[in-house]
């Protein structure tokens, strides 16, 4: 017998023995991951088949992102009042890229000053938030959620936002972006959005767009963008197909820290509407969600 195994168990005859595999440390962490991937609310591709109420006539979907609800500085008329179009139109969708509430919390550390912006707590915000859309979900008339860095500070409090927010929606939820399949009569629509990506360019904002285009979804019809709180759309074509490639702006149309930041003393409006065509493979950007409308109306006489 080697002599310290010897000595261990003379001097110590009660010591605890140790018998474990790293085999087993394998199967908590595979069943960790299952349990995991079936509880979380997000996923990376999904399929819309919309039902707008002229069939024969295009749809217009809102490219809604960076509301930043709950927050002074931004517009909550104004999002209220998109909100209302999209949900008294016709044929008039929306989708959301992120940055949906302001939502900062005292867990923050340098950035929790942000607090001082928001005077209502951030958990009665979202609620608020998600009970207003909740509507709209309801009525069919929003085509995915996307996914935010603010929506994300929830999670330095231990909170999955998107779980505790969105869990009863209908559509359904990107929480890292992905690529939605819009079915619109006999056409095939591809979307790929996500909340921010490299290449961005205070001089060409759409450059993300492209970038992320290229690199990630190059099939994709349409690159939506948001986070810089820029607004610029693009109507191209590449690879011998139209293309759209929209960076959705800001309701945060005060942002005093991006001003003394030097990031900019100006925000991108929001309200980009993107109109798809059921019978033939056409789409049409607009940069105002009134003009959309109007749009729409003038088709519906």
């Amino acid at each position: 017998m080697d002599t310290c195994i010897y000595m261990a168990e003379r001097d110590f005859p009660d010591k605890k023995a140790r018998e474990w595999h790293p085999q087993q440390i394998d199967e908590v962490l595979v069943k960790a991951r299952e349990l995991q991937d079936s509880f979380e609310i997000g996923q990376k591709e999904a399929t819309w088949v919309t039902h707008p109420e002229y069939g024969h006539l295009p749809i217009a979907i809102l490219l809604m992102t960076d509301t930043h609800y709950g927050s002074v500085r931004s517009n909550t008329l104004l999002m209220n009042e998109h909100i209302k179009i999209v949900k008294e139109t016709p044929n008039f969708y929306m989708v959301h890229n992120g940055d949906s509430v302001d939502n900062f919390n005292a867990t923050l550390g340098k950035l929790a000053d942000g607090l001082f912006e928001n005077p209502i707590p951030p958990q009665i915000v979202s609620r608020a938030w998600a009970t207003k859309l909740k509507e709209l979900d309801d009525m069919g008339k929003i085509g995915i959620m996307g996914f935010g860095n603010h929506n994300d500070f929830a999670g330095a409090a231990g909170q999955d936002w998107y779980e505790s927010f969105l869990s009863r929606f209908k559509c359904p939820v990107f929480t890292s972006g992905g690529l939605v399949h819009i079915l619109v009569g006999a056409q095939h629509y591809e979307m790929a959005m996500t909340h921010k990506y490299w290449g961005y360019s205070k001089l060409n904002p759409t450059n993300a767009t492209k970038r992320f285009l290229e690199h990630e979804y190059p099939e994709a019809d349409i690159s939506f963008l948001g986070h810089t709180h820029q607004s610029e759309g693009l109507q191209f074509e590449r690879g011998g197909r139209e293309r759209v490639g929209v960076i959705g702006g800001t309701y945060k149309d005060d942002d005093i820290w991006a001003r003394k930041q030097g990031i900019g003393g100006r925000s991108g409006s929001p309200g980009w509407v993107i109109l798809l065509w059921p019978d033939q493979k056409k789409m049409q950007l607009v940069k105002d969600v009134e003009t959309a409308r109007q749009e729409m109306l003038n088709m519906f006489k």
